[in-house]
């Protein structure tokens, strides 16, 4: 039952890998666990590409519920309108910087949490005309107990907003992730205009990655 669980967690993360959203900086310790050898091109594309890379994933998601998100949470920060992510970073002391020349994919570092805590990373996706459509976040080489307590504080936290997950797998426990390299959790709230993923992996003696994701798919 275990095996099947875990199957449906990678399963779940394969498929949101697939349509193209790995192009951001913050998801590349998975490519790299998946495939060392594993480079995204998009990270290093133009702004119009990036931007047609992610109308193509967007797309694909949209298709598969009609059903609207009953809120668009994203750290704060507004969906499918302009940020001002430069006054954002000011105001926490962070410092970002454009992701490979291109000024539309920003990623901000040892960035303050809500709960005292940091945020290895905060990498956000704009459109070429300006509008937010990607915020992700990154904390990696947590404890087995630590990134347990956090994934299940975020995916609690995104369910009274959002309701049930329409995608569930693994398990945010300590034990899960103790069972070693690639023990996986993953929650996904789907809808045709947003998608919200908590997910959390073991990378053994690395320690454990958690990340948050929020997306427009309009």
């Amino acid at each position: 039952m275990k095996s099947a669980v875990r199957k449906a967690a990678y399963f779940g993360l394969g498929a949101t890998l697939a349509i193209g959203l790995l192009h951001l900086p913050a998801a590349a310790p998975v490519l790299r666990a998946i495939s060392p050898s594993a480079v995204c091109p998009l990270t290093r594309g133009t702004a119009a590409q990036i931007d047609r890379a992610h109308e193509v994933g967007a797309a694909a998601l949209r298709s598969a519920t009609a059903t609207p998100a009953p809120a668009r949470p994203a750290l704060g920060f507004r969906l499918d309108a302009p940020v001002d992510i430069a006054t954002w970073a000011k105001a926490r002391g962070v410092t970002c910087a454009s992701v490979g020349g291109n000024e539309t994919l920003q990623r901000c570092t040892d960035v303050p949490a809500d709960d005292g805590s940091r945020i290895d990373e905060v990498t956000f996706e704009l459109r070429s005309t300006g509008e937010l459509v990607n915020v992700q976040t990154m904390r990696r080489g947590l404890s087995p107990e630590t990134a347990s307590a956090l994934a299940a504080r975020l995916e609690d936290r995104a369910a009274r907003e959002l309701g049930a997950p329409t995608t569930l797998g693994g398990e945010a426990t300590a034990a899960h992730f103790a069972h070693g390299n690639l023990a996986t959790f993953i929650a996904e709230h789907a809808f045709h205009d947003y998608r919200a993923t908590i997910s959390a992996t073991s990378f053994g003696e690395r320690g454990t990655m958690v990340r948050e994701q929020y997306l427009s798919v309009l």
